[in-house]
């Protein structure tokens, strides 16, 4: 289970820094940080820890919907 959704929330991510990326600079930090939870969650899930492990992965689920929510910039805003 922890495997679906840690994989689920990594493509996820993965899918929406390219779409970012086609329209603009997005900054990598928070793509590896989501990257980075779903990973440790996937082997806190393993290791027995679900409480943590689902924490985590809740975590990198609420940070990728900021991102995602976050407008894209206007085709002349660019300095």
């Amino acid at each position: 289970m922890y495997d679906l959704l840690a994989v689920a929330l990594f493509m996820a991510s993965a899918g929406m820094f390219f779409l970012r990326f086609r329209h603009e600079d997005p900054p990598l930090a928070p793509y590896i940080l989501i990257s980075l939870a779903s990973a440790a969650g996937n082997w806190l899930g393993n290791a027995g820890h679900a409480a943590f492990a689902i924490g985590l992965l809740i975590a990198g689920a609420f940070l990728l919907l900021h991102i995602a929510s976050l407008p894209y910039p206007e085709s002349g805003a660019r300095d």
